[in-house]
């Protein structure tokens, strides 16, 4: 009896992991050395999609490869905001990191928004039924632009701290 259940639990297991998926590793290692021809990794963030081509076509898998590639470089890329903004803050009081913190996420997730929409499409290739799509921003571009959203953020501000400063001085 001991020796029935362990011998159809021996052809259970073996067809069961016969039939399991497993990566192959040169597969993974072939899409590395492929981007690090297309990508400067110490000057860029990169995000990778892919989406399997189904019965729709390639157009399709595309397209669900560019919307993963997007969102995964928009989170890298508030990744290395939320440095920067808080860099930005280092040598604000107290009083004025209370002012600003709150609005840090808006204006990361707007800036991120905007470094999307200027992304660089590096490589698109199809391996194993597969469409894959590399998309990048340089390192400088995510300062100059988390920059240029804070200051315009910080001008905003003091002018409407300016229009309420003009309007107390003219009601004395």
């Amino acid at each position: 009896m001991l020796k029935k259940f362990t011998a159809i639990s021996f052809i259970f297991f073996l067809t069961g992991c016969n039939n399991l998926s497993i990566p192959n590793p040169m597969e993974n290692t072939e899409n590395t050395e492929r981007m690090t021809t297309s990508v400067d990794s110490e000057n860029e963030v990169i995000g990778i999609g892919s989406a399997k081509i189904a019965s729709s076509g390639t157009l399709v898998a595309t397209g669900k490869a560019v919307r993963e590639a997007k969102e995964k470089l928009k989170s890298k890329i508030l990744s290395e905001e939320e440095i920067v903004f808080k860099s930005f803050l280092v040598p604000a009081d107290p009083y004025t990191k209370k002012i600003l913190s709150p609005a840090l996420s808006d204006l990361m997730d707007y800036t991120a928004t905007q470094l999307v929409q200027k992304s660089i499409e590096k490589d698109t290739w199809m391996e194993n039924n597969k469409v894959y799509v590399v998309y990048s921003i340089s390192k400088n571009e995510i300062l100059s632009e988390s920059q240029n959203i804070f200051i315009q953020y910080i001008d905003d501000i003091t002018s409407k701290f300016q229009l309420i400063k003009e309007g107390v001085t003219q009601t004395q």
